[in-house]
């Protein structure tokens, strides 16, 4: 009896197991809003894929990430804590733009995440970004920025999936649009 229990058990307990791992939060989404100055009032925010943004010009926007969190388990999921870094790629000017390279990480910050319900998704905004002192300090360098790279990850918690808690958000930068006469 032993002997047909003891391989049903095992069975059991790893099926148990990756039902587990499949109902972990995971980072389900993220994208970009950009709120622009319009005259002397900010419009409200909207979705963006790319920015505007160039070292020579101040940066008035605002810039947020919207990170969607998704539990799909049976019970909620509370004290989660959402840790983001953020680096610009960079290019010398003049060079093609296969020579673009990702620099070293300007900016940390943890948001927490009180709680998620069940089977449902929460979003998380991300509003801290120091981009504009970023983008000053690229002054003089000959070095402008081409894009802009979020990488996330959901502090982990035992069985958890690094596929489901991380991921890598990114948006291009391009030179801001001159006026036309």
């Amino acid at each position: 009896m032993r002997k047909i229990l003891a391989p049903c058990l095992a069975a059991l307990t790893l099926l148990a197991a990756a039902a587990a791992a499949s109902a972990q939060t995971q980072i389900a989404g993220v994208g970009w809003e950009v709120s622009r100055v319009q005259g002397k009032e900010r419009a409200p925010f909207s979705a963006v894929t790319e920015l505007r943004a160039s070292p020579e010009l101040k940066f008035t926007d605002s810039l947020r990430a919207i990170v969607t969190l998704r539990n799909p388990a049976a019970k909620p999921v509370e004290g989660l804590v959402l840790r983001y870094a953020l680096r610009l790629r960079l290019l010398k000017k003049g060079d093609s733009p296969e020579k673009a390279f990702w620099a070293v990480p300007f900016y940390f910050e943890e948001v927490r995440v009180t709680k998620i319900n069940p089977s449902s998704d929460r979003q998380v905004k991300l509003i801290r970004f120091e981009l504009a002192e970023q983008l000053k300090k690229l002054r003089n360098t000959g070095l402008v920025p081409t894009g802009l790279k979020a990488e996330l990850m959901i502090s982990p918690r035992l069985g958890d999936d690094p596929a489901a808690i991380m991921r890598e958000a990114v948006i291009d930068i391009l030179p801001p649009e001159t006026a036309k006469p």
